[in-house]
């Protein structure tokens, strides 16, 4: 009996599942033809959301719908059965006033679509500028495209009683709001900024938990993008929090972390409105995290805003007064772009801007640089105080700066040939002539390192098919395993061709991954010659020394050869960080790293660095920045 009430269940339920496959079927051919057709502002604001309802009924599973209510999948249809129709139509997406609307766009690094939500007030029209909220969500392990982290509708409400949208990145899951995470964030930002009317000198930035992280961490790296900051009971000292010990931690690592913390960037908090919130019985993220900044900003001269709640622990972000508290202090501020003082440390080109100042090249990379640079009261004169940095941009007239000031560094006049203004409005200053050994490629914006620096612009995965069958099988799981952690970081599988596939234009446009080594890999194999490590089967020369064994691995970034304003990344050997999580995968690799997969650091479950560091400005080795066991940090 209970035989024949499956089988009569699977001949009720085979029509209704093959009618579900067929309109699922239905909407990718939509999408295809849309992707083929005229790319009009209607099709680029639809595309993806009707892109996002296939990756969610896929998530789903295709044709498995016990469990799930048949009409969410039918809703999920319906949104991208509408989107379709709107594109066609030339109609924008619908926002509901009063709600927060699900959006989407497509990434720019592994092409993948991803979800964001904006929240509009209910007396909102678009024939004005409005000021905008961007929160970041804390950290859920489930989170999914299925059950995103979203504020509930009376803490959306609290933006619209102030008169703001609120944006709502996803950040590609649980990033921390770094590397892709970030990216998410400026990305969805841009999008709104985009296609809806945001007034420019009212952004804000507001996050809870690991989004209050991820809010210090993205405003003092971008000094002069928000008019003010509020973040709720995030860390600001990953050493204190994780309970490591700074000074037994590799030089190259420490590098890693300090560019994430915030409180290596206290400096940054010049010209920013702050004001942060958290519970004094915080036990997931000590009260102590948010008051290491508060004391660090006052020592530096820039005191902020602070709010502790006494009775109260981790969740005050559950509370709709606590958004109420941020969200109205922040209303009186518009962003300053215009400061006569711009206080500035970065560790890379990649975090290179502050105000109307940009770093344009570090003296020695694997050290931060900072600077102080002050515009006197008419405006004729600059002075500039610096470590580590070799070269400035100014915006002469963000700056108030008249036509032709004088400028001082450290102490010394500027000579007139070491000022120069061949772009309109921008003054690129020298400290001294900067020497180009080597390579005429430089470390710039966009070509920095570390490694974790591929995966922010486009990227593609080249799969090795050279070698034996046992070579060729190992490598296809390696890139399977690869492209699973992937996605199950950043919710987007990534785009992977094998190597002899590789097209001309995406090495023009692509950062390469190439899995395997020059006898495994033909891509490898074309570049191999002009790579400053030499890479053969578990067998590596770094400057000269040789290391080999069954155990060893070798990650590394480098201008690809072919190409080189683009990057390849390698991963040859063994395989990186298998005892990491997912999450934290690529954030503790620098620019190479020659590992092996035997010994495990006892701090964060890293593979264990025999050679490790960053190439220098030029890209070349150098023996400042490659460390090994043996070797006493500088």
């Amino acid at each position: 009996m209970r035989y024949l009430l499956l089988a009569l269940f699977a001949l009720t339920a085979a029509p209704l599942l093959a009618q579900k496959v067929d309109a699922l079927d239905a909407l990718q051919r939509e999408i295809q033809a849309l992707q083929s057709a005229a790319p009009t502002p209607a099709v680029k604001r639809n595309l993806p959301i009707a892109l996002l309802a296939v990756k969610k009924i896929q998530a789903l599973g295709k044709g498995q719908f016990w469990g799930v209510p048949d009409n969410f999948r039918e809703l999920i249809l319906k949104q991208g059965e509408k989107a379709i129709a709107r594109a066609k139509a030339g109609e924008p997406p619908v926002l509901v006033p009063g709600q927060l609307n699900e959006l989407a766009y497509v990434t720019a690094n592994d092409q993948t679509v991803q979800p964001y939500y904006l929240y509009v007030p209910e007396n909102y029209t678009p024939d004005k500028q409005w000021p905008l909220i961007v929160f970041l969500h804390g950290y859920v392990p489930s989170i999914s495209v299925l059950d995103p982290w979203i504020p509930s509708a009376e803490q959306c409400s609290i933006a619209g009683k102030y008169g703001c949208l609120l944006l709502v990145p996803y950040g590609r899951r649980n990033t921390d709001f770094q590397g892709i995470g970030e990216t998410d964030v400026l990305a969805s930002t841009a999008e709104v900024q985009k296609w809806y009317p945001v007034d420019p000198d009212r952004v804000y930035l507001n996050g809870v938990s690991m989004g209050g992280m991820g809010a210090w961490n993205i405003a003092l790296r971008h000094p002069g993008m928000y008019a003010a900051v509020t973040p709720m009971c995030g860390q600001t000292d990953m050493f204190r929090w994780w309970k490591w010990d700074r000074e037994q931690t590799e030089p190259w690592k420490r590098w890693l972390i300090d560019w994430d913390n915030a409180l290596e960037q206290v400096s940054n908090l010049r010209n920013q409105n702050v004001f942060v919130q958290h519970g004094l019985m915080d036990n997931l993220i000590p009260v102590e995290q948010t008051k290491l900044m508060v004391a660090a900003a006052e020592q530096a001269g820039t005191p902020i805003k602070s709010y502790y709640f006494p009775d109260e622990g981790h969740f005050i972000y559950f509370r709709t007064d606590s958004y109420d508290n941020a969200w109205s202090w922040q209303k009186q501020f518009k962003l300053e772009r215009s400061p006569k003082r711009v206080d500035f440390k970065t560790w890379s080109l990649e975090y290179d801007r502050a105000y109307w100042l940009t770093v344009k090249a570090l003296e020695e990379w694997g050290k931060p640089g900072t600077v102080t640079a002050e515009v006197n009261a008419d405006g004729t004169a600059l002075k500039v105080t610096s470590t580590n940095l070799g070269a400035l941009d100014v915006d002469v007239k963000a700056a108030g700066l008249t036509k032709g000031f004088t400028c001082t560094w450290n102490g010394a006049v500027v000579p007139s040939e070491q000022v120069h203004s061949d772009r309109e409005g921008v003054a690129s200053l020298l400290r001294e002539p900067l020497p180009v050994p080597g390579p005429a490629r430089t470390k710039y914006h966009g070509l920095t390192g570390p490694c974790e620096d591929v995966f922010n612009s486009r990227f593609l995965l080249v799969q090795g098919t050279q070698g034996t069958e046992v070579q060729k099988s190992e490598l296809a799981k390696q890139v399977a395993r690869w492209s699973k952690d992937w996605d199950d970081f950043g919710d987007g599988a990534p785009p992977v061709k094998l190597d002899g596939e590789v097209t001309a234009q995406e090495i023009a446009d692509c950062n390469l991954v190439l899995f395997g080594t020059p006898q495994t890999n033909s891509m490898l194999a074309k570049l191999a010659d002009k790579l400053p490590i030499k890479i053969g089967d578990h067998h590596f020369e770094v400057a000269g020394k040789t290391y080999e064994g069954p155990d060893l691995g070798l990650v590394m970034c480098y201008p690809n050869p072919l190409n080189a304003e683009r990057y390849v990344l390698v991963y040859s050997g063994e395989v990186w960080g298998e005892k990491l999580s997912v999450n934290h995968k690529h954030d503790l690799l620098p620019d190479f790293c020659l590992f092996t997969n035997q010994r495990q650091s006892p701090q964060d479950q890293t593979d264990e660095a025999l050679c490790a560091g960053f190439f220098s400005r030029n890209w070349q080795l150098a023996p400042a920045t490659t460390w090994t066991p043996t070797r006493a940090a500088p």
